[in-house]
């Protein structure tokens, strides 16, 4: 088995992690106001949203790719030229991981015996004339024994990819901290609104607690908030700064 001979199928593309972004079958064009869940819960996404918030990354693109981020430019493009959808279907091979050549086959010549020293796959001779029942037995002690358990794919942390995920990420903390700071940088200038009120504004968990007549209650709930919403805020400042980088988050 060879690269040369058994490369992949073109346009499979295989990711560090299961949470990439999937859009289903239907013909309406992609709502930005309104992803679908498969696409929310994808730290791709998020990479896509925070890049957008990147005013250096912004400048860039409004000079058709000169300035700070060039190189990225060079890869990722204007992200504020198209929505996600198209944007990820131009560029998600960016952010697969390399190809490896090797498909389960049958080898019908010396050239497709795959390479012994190679930890990645494995040569195997099957005698026809066994019952199926000892085949399959034969292959669960000498195949699936070398496979970990519930092992699907490349981890993130061994990921090849040219734009890669990095450590360990949470969903909901990114939406947040986007969230957050969306609301601050969209207060008007001159307007006063206190974090407290923008961890409300945001539906922080806490928020909820808040009740009218309760001033002593009210006033420890809010100075949760206000921590609160100042580290989805410097998380999201960390985002940002992170999205134009090969490396996210």
């Amino acid at each position: 088995m060879t690269d040369e001979i058994e490369k992949p199928k073109r346009g499979v593309l295989i990711f560090s992690t299961r949470s990439y972004p999937t859009f289903g079958r239907s013909r309406k064009p992609f709502d930005e106001a309104n992803p679908p869940a498969t696409v929310l819960s994808s730290p791709y996404y998020w990479w896509f949203m925070f890049l957008r918030l990147n005013k250096e990354y912004k400048k860039t693109c409004e000079l058709n790719g000169a300035g700070k981020h060039a190189d990225i430019y060079k890869d990722l493009g204007n992200v504020h030229a198209m929505n996600f959808k198209d944007w990820w279907n131009e560029k998600a091979r960016l952010f697969s991981e390399p190809k490896k050549g090797y498909r389960m086959k049958v080898a019908e010549s010396l050239n497709e015996i795959a390479p012994f020293d190679d930890e990645e796959v494995l040569n195997l001779v099957i005698p026809l004339t066994w019952s199926q029942r000892s085949l399959k037995k034969a292959f669960t002690q000498l195949v699936l024994k070398r496979v970990e358990k519930g092992q699907r794919g490349v981890s993130v942390e061994k990921s090849e990819a040219h734009y890669r995920l990095s450590g360990k990420w949470h969903i909901e903390a990114l939406a947040t901290a986007y969230k957050i700071y969306t609301i601050k940088n969209g207060i008007e200038e001159g307007t006063k609104l206190a974090w407290a009120d923008i961890g409300i504004q945001a539906k922080l968990p806490m928020s909820y607690a808040i009740k009218k007549g309760h001033d002593k209650l009210n006033s420890d709930v809010r100075r949760t908030l206000t921590i609160l919403a100042k580290r989805h805020f410097d998380r999201a400042q960390k985002y940002i700064n992170d999205s134009a980088s090969k490396a996210f988050p």
